[in-house]
């Protein structure tokens, strides 16, 4: 009988560690594309236990690699136990950490599309960015180098 427990006291432990292992840093429960969402991306709460990252596809063809850097950030959000709000009310720090979490965990060509767009002065004047764009570009190469996921110079 305490053998048949403590198995069942490993394998329920198993269970719970297991997710925390598998934990995925950059996919949302839910992607949705809506080409009526005026952010880039956005994270919303979808039921009493998921989350959703809402993003403009049309806005997304048109900034390639970027995009994804931009959904990785507004899953950040909810990662990092940010309230979540619309994008223009988030707090210069949520953003900053936000930003350096995509930095972190995206992939080098996301990261590089999207530097490369908030320095472009001649981006879509539509566009929503939140924030200095050139500080937020400086803060993601700082981050992306720290975690020595910045390729090039």
């Amino acid at each position: 009988m305490k053998t048949i427990s403590i198995s069942l006291l490993l394998i329920f432990g198993l269970l719970i560690a297991l997710p925390a292992c598998t934990t995925n840093y950059v996919t949302p429960i839910r992607l949705i594309a809506d080409p009526n969402h005026e952010e880039i991306a956005s994270i919303r709460k979808h039921t009493l236990d998921s989350y959703m990252v809402i993003y403009n596809p049309d806005t997304c063809r048109a900034i390639g690699d970027a995009c994804v850097f931009f959904r990785t950030h507004a899953y950040a959000h909810y990662r990092l136990n940010h309230t979540l709000m619309r994008p223009k009310y988030y707090p210069a720090l949520n953003e900053k950490q936000a930003d350096c979490y995509a930095a972190k965990y995206g992939k080098p060509n996301e990261i590089k599309a999207a530097v490369k767009l908030l320095l472009d002065d001649d981006r879509d004047p539509n566009l929503k960015i939140h924030g200095d764009p050139s500080i937020r570009a400086q803060n993601i190469t700082d981050c992306a180098r720290q975690a020595g996921n910045w390729t090039g110079s």
